[in-house]
């Protein structure tokens, strides 16, 4: 691919050319899915070629109204998740959306009525998954605490089941249809309050489960139905943030390998606006 010069580049990323494209005024634009790197900030998403760096392209996060408000203006903070089928969804400000992954053209909005305006955790159930191995760590057998744990198989397994983006924000969880946007199931964690729930995709069992952690409560759900399938209290906590996080042995592996889950569930960066915007105001009213 032939990249733009320094000073060319410089101008296409100045604030009053941001909507252009560094791939699209290039000359060439060859590249695959494995060279992009999608970075989203101030409401816009952006794919950049993760070997040198440059813009693919940009994207403002797609409102699906005439309406003139849109993430961007409001500066949210935009949580992102790539699936098997090169789709983009993009989640910010009670709002979701689905880009081409290659060409950020826009595929659906889900405005996710009902769920507010707060940050949105989203992930996707997989279209196939790397197996780990179905053994008991021989300590849990009275082996030796010298026991390693067990390996885990690097084949793919394929699902049958159709891939489902799952949305978390203000004590709700909606399953959406991934090739159209449509909403699947909704499920109203109880007591969730405004509250962002974590989610975690386990595709064990024959049928994909999704963990929900929101409050103080656990709650395992069919990730395709949305079915519950069964939940429980984790703490007795009274005063807390009320914040869970999640993780398997398997995902855990994943995850060291694939991305930082503030990417998925911007809990911190959510709390890290509170506190600057109280900061803000108390210095406002201060003076």
């Amino acid at each position: 691919m032939t990249w733009l010069s320094s000073k060319e580049e410089k101008a296409a990323l100045d604030a009053n050319s941001d909507s252009e494209s560094i791939a699209n005024q290039s000359t060439s634009s060859s590249f695959t899915r494995n060279d992009i790197l999608i970075c989203a900030t101030n409401g816009k998403a952006y794919a950049v070629h993760k070997q040198t760096g440059a813009r693919i392209w940009r994207a403002d996060f797609p409102t699906g109204s005439k309406s003139r408000w849109s993430v961007g203006s409001m500066g949210g903070i935009v949580s992102v998740f790539i699936t098997d089928q090169d789709r983009l969804v993009i989640a910010s400000s009670g709002k979701a959306a689905c880009l081409n992954l290659l060409t950020g053209e826009e595929l659906w909005v889900n405005k996710m009525k009902g769920c507010g305006y707060e940050e949105v955790g989203v992930v996707c159930t997989p279209s196939h998954t790397l197996k780990p191995q179905h053994t008991t760590p021989a300590p849990l057998l009275g082996g030796n605490d010298d026991d390693t744990p067990p390996d885990y198989h690097e084949t793919e397994h394929a699902l049958t089941e159709k891939s489902v983006v799952v949305l978390c924000t203000g004590g709700k969880c909606l399953g959406v249809n991934a090739e159209t946007g449509e909403e699947l199931w909704r499920f109203n964690c109880p007591k969730g309050g405004y509250k962002i729930p974590s989610a975690l995709v386990d595709p064990e069992g024959g049928s994909t489960t999704v963990y929900i952690g929101c409050g103080t409560r656990l709650y395992c759900l069919d990730a395709i139905t949305g079915e519950l399938k069964w939940d429980v209290k984790i703490s007795n906590a009274k005063m807390s943030l009320g914040y869970m996080t999640l993780a398997t042995p398997w995902s855990s592996r994943l995850a060291a390998e694939a991305h930082t889950a503030f990417s998925q569930f911007p809990l911190a960066q959510q709390q890290n606006e509170i506190r600057t915007r109280g900061a803000a105001a108390a210095s406002s009213g201060g003076g």
